[in-house]
């Protein structure tokens, strides 16, 4: 058995898979991101239809990279995500994305996607604005229009508040 380092968290996904179906938001949307992905390094926006992945796509955004780099803008945002940010992002710096927010904690390592050019996920915890604490799943998927470049990151994003007794 190989031991992993502390800050890795092993996740055994006999209990996450009930019934031979992935539960997690952020590996069903990495498994989709590789299927099509196929022989190529990244999969095309082109490639990416919502209606393949309804109950992922109310969670997913998608960044648009092209132009000024320095400044990626959302261009797509499930409805999921824009009740947890307060409001559509859609058009807007991701710099734009509220701190305390779901969509704010899960875009706070795209530098880290666009640098190594691999899919990332992040899982955590968060405090909202108004104190309540939250646990957090994230994925961002780099994109590309000619297949090679990264020209945008498909992500996702799901969370549950801790309730305290």
């Amino acid at each position: 058995m190989k031991i992993l380092p502390n800050d890795v968290e092993k996740i055994d996904l006999v209990e996450e898979m009930p019934q031979g179906v992935e539960r997690r938001l952020v590996l069903r949307l990495l498994g989709h991101w590789r299927k099509l992905c196929g022989d190529r390094e990244f999969p095309c926006f082109s490639d990416l239809d919502p209606a393949e992945i309804p109950d992922i796509w109310l969670n997913s955004f998608v960044i648009e990279l092209s132009g000024d780099r320095a400044v990626p803008v959302f261009r797509a945002m499930g409805d999921t995500l824009v009740e947890n940010s307060g409001s559509s992002l859609i058009g807007r710096p991701v710099a734009d994305a509220p701190a305390g927010t779901l969509c704010g904690v899960a875009i706070a390592y795209i530098d880290e996607v666009l640098a190594k050019e691999v899919p990332v996920s992040r899982g955590g915890e968060f405090a909202r604005q108004d104190g309540t604490k939250v646990l957090y799943r994230s994925v961002l998927l780099p994109m590309s229009d000619d297949g090679e470049t990264i020209s945008g990151i498909l992500g996702a994003a799901n969370c549950r508040a801790v309730v305290v007794e």
